[in-house]
């Protein structure tokens, strides 16, 4: 019997400084645990979405699959570099169009975080920096050299002007900005001075009209953070593609549970400093937030790390497991960088920074993939992120508490790791289980068996089985409307009025303290391919979202079944078609030259009505390829075993391309075995067509 006590201390909660109510009335604050959304505990979920590095037209549509995974918050970062390349000559049309993207977000009922910087990093060139400003040696960036406060000045000046009547004290999604990024960690001033200069760029920003009912700094590697002038958020990735070798890396410690919010490998290459200032921001009573819980990671030239998608969700439950009361992915969204007037916008060694990436791929693996496609992660994490809608309010109030003998190495793979989060003020609380360790194979255990000894008494669950890759959450003394559900060896869903959704691959064991209830038991498979939209639950392998005030399904299959609960009745089943739409594709070799094999791509068979969009996937061997229309590059893909896939409606639906493939190189890591050559072997088209669900 695996154990867990409960201290029966409970901590004081704190008021924090930060918050405020918008014109309808909604109320947000935050204590020194959890936000507060009228008074009530929430636990937000956000996600990264980069509105420059993505067609304005499809913005609506991608926020739509973001909610639809269960994200509550975009995040976005404004680029200075895609706004002012060449100086006081400021662009916001296009997909550069802040105020176009905020009014699609104000529409959406879409709350907003705007990551200001002035700095950003985001894999931009130079940081996010124009070049004119990098170049000019007489103004000292990241100080408060008057000169270039100046200019930190105008930009925020030109970002309120986009903003303006879209801030949260208007009724717009703009509940938060962020200053600056890992100031002081990954360049920037430490102690007194930096203290000051991130003082200042909040003043300019208040002073500019940024009244916002939070602040956040990134608080990771000992970065600056101002005592109640800015919450901190943390980050954790799977990987560190930014690290400066090119083999395997050590165990993550981030598949431990830990009270550690720190992940020391973030920003590795641009600083190894580590100033403990971490710490002091830990005793200072702030809630356990995250920005950059990775939702993948963006490949390097040196280092193509590939995240599954048990890495991807396994992580994201081990951080919520440990306290986080914001889970804020980073990216949740991938994307493409836009094109630059005088230089591409990608961060390269060219430029003095360590790294080379891809001139236009943004991918990051994210959840939701540059070609707009769902990678298996978003079903995982979508899994979590219902449980967390539903029952946050009771889990946003419950402390992390780690069992003795907890596991502290991550190259431990025969050990049980689990640990507790409880309520105090109503006795509920949940136990999380990790046996998933990126790249790792963890030892299978059977007939486990877990007891929570709290102030009231012992819990103890169903026996369970853990194999290699299984991570779960399972609730105890979990109030269910007039009933209490003591323990279970199933975890919880979603709820759909007083019927309650659970999963297990096992055969299912309710243990009620006290009466029962209408419980609805599905197979993992089942919850991973579950929608809750409005008051159903909708059960398919399709893609759903909301838009438009309609409930649409998209898949590239010619048949989805769908399977609807509703909080009265159900199962429903019913089907829906979506025909079929053929593309012929040729190619053929082109030109040969000593750094470059070039093919021509012919597509046939589009149809003049078209589908939500055509995918092209093009399968080479080679270091890298990068894809031509009328000579212009369009795309391009670093080799990691995945394939490259192509969203062609964006380009028009263009049927002729080139294709450039440069040959493999040697002192390249992969984590995927990788073919060696230089050479274009297949090309295909798929279709995604969406359609409206039939009204019931």
């Amino acid at each position: 019997m695996l154990s867990v006590r409960i201290p029966s201390k409970k901590a004081a909660l704190q008021p924090l400084p930060f918050g405020g109510e918008n014109p309808f009335g909604i109320c947000l604050g935050v204590n020194s645990f959890y936000f507060t959304k009228n008074g009530k505990p929430v636990l937000p979920i956000m996600g990264e979405f980069h509105f420059s590095r993505w067609p304005a037209g499809e913005w609506k549509t991608s926020l739509a699959k973001m909610r639809a995974g269960g994200i509550q918050i975009a995040a976005a970062y404004v680029f200075w570099i895609h706004h002012e390349e060449e100086r006081g000559k400021w662009d916001f049309s296009g997909s550069r169009d802040l105020r176009r993207f905020l009014s699609v977000c104000k529409e959406m009922e879409f709350p907003v975080l705007l990551r200001i910087g002035p700095w950003s990093h985001g894999e931009c060139r130079n940081g996010g920096f124009p070049d004119w400003l990098v170049k000019d040696r007489k103004i000292h960036m990241r100080t408060n050299d008057p000169a270039y406060l100046d200019l930190v000045a105008e930009f925020y000046r030109q970002i309120y002007h986009q903003a303006e009547g879209y801030l949260w004290e208007d009724g717009g999604p703009i509940l938060g900005v962020q200053i600056e990024n890992e100031y002081g960690h990954c360049g920037g001033l430490n102690g007194a001075k930096g203290e000051a200069h991130m003082l200042r760029l909040k003043r300019i920003a208040v002073e500019t009209g940024f009244r916002v009912p939070f602040y956040t700094a990134t608080g990771w590697g000992g970065a600056v953070i101002l005592e109640k002038e800015m919450l901190p958020v943390f980050g954790a990735y799977a990987d560190a593609p930014w690290e400066q070798n090119s083999r395997q890396m050590s165990a993550n410690k981030n598949y431990l549970f830990s009270l550690c919010r720190d992940d020391r490998n973030i920003g590795t290459d641009l600083s190894s400093q580590h100033n403990g200032l971490y710490a002091e921001c830990e005793k200072s009573g702030y809630p356990y937030l995250m920005a950059e819980l990775g939702g993948g990671l963006q490949v390097t030239a040196h280092r193509r790390t590939v995240v599954s998608a048990d890495d991807t969700a396994a992580l994201a439950l081990c951080k919520l497991a440990g306290g986080a009361n914001l889970l804020g992915y980073y990216m949740y969204h991938g994307g493409t960088n836009p094109d630059g007037r005088f230089s591409t916008l990608q961060e390269s060694k060219e430029i003095g920074f360590p790294n080379d990436l891809p001139v236009k791929s943004y991918d990051f693996q994210a959840p939701i993939r540059e070609s707009g496609e769902l990678a298996a992660s978003y079903r995982k994490l979508k899994v979590l992120h219902t449980m967390v809608r539903d029952f946050g309010d009771v889990l946003a109030p419950a402390f992390p508490v780690l069992p003795d003998g907890n596991p502290e190495n991550p190259e431990d793979t025969e050990n049980i790791r689990f640990c507790v989060r409880h309520n105090p003020e109503t006795g509920e609380g949940f136990l999380f289980i990790n046996n998933h360790q990126r790249l790792r194979k963890m030892k299978e255990h059977t007939d486990v068996r877990f007891r929570v000894q709290t102030p009231e008494g012992n819990v103890e669950f169903p026996p369970l089985k853990l194999p290699d890759h299984f991570y779960g959450v399972f609730p105890y003394r979990f109030r269910m409307g007039n009933a209490v559900l003591e323990s279970t060896n199933a975890q919880p869903l979603c709820r759909l009025g007083n019927r309650w959704f659970f999963f297990t691959d096992e055969k299912p064991v309710y243990r009620f303290l006290r009466g029962s209830a209408d419980i609805v038991t599905l197979k993992r498979t089942e919850a991973e391919n579950a929608w809750k939209i409005g008051e159903n639950l909708y059960i398919t392998q399709g893609e759903m979202l909301e838009r438009d005030g309609k409930v649409w399904i998209a898949s590239e299959r010619p048949m989805e079944k769908v399977v609807m609960y509703s909080p009265e009745g159900g199962p429903e089943t019913f089907e829906v078609s979506f025909g079929t739409v053929s593309v012929g594709t040729s190619f053929q070799q082109a030109e040969e030259t000593r750094d470059f094999v070039s093919y021509r791509i012919h597509l046939d068979g589009i149809p003049l009505e078209k589908p939500e969009d055509l995918i092209l996937q093009i399968d080479f061997t080679g270091d890298r390829a990068e894809l031509y229309r009328n000579g212009r590059l369009e795309s391009d893909w670093f080799t990691t075993g995945l394939p490259w896939r192509v969203a062609l409606r964006r380009f028009g639906f263009a049927d002729n391309w080139e294709v450039r493939v440069y040959p493999s190189r040697p002192g390249t890591y992969f984590d995927l075995p990788v073919p060696w050559g230089c050479e274009l072997k297949d090309v295909k088209v798929s279709s995604r067509v969406c359609e409206p669900l039939p009204i019931l």
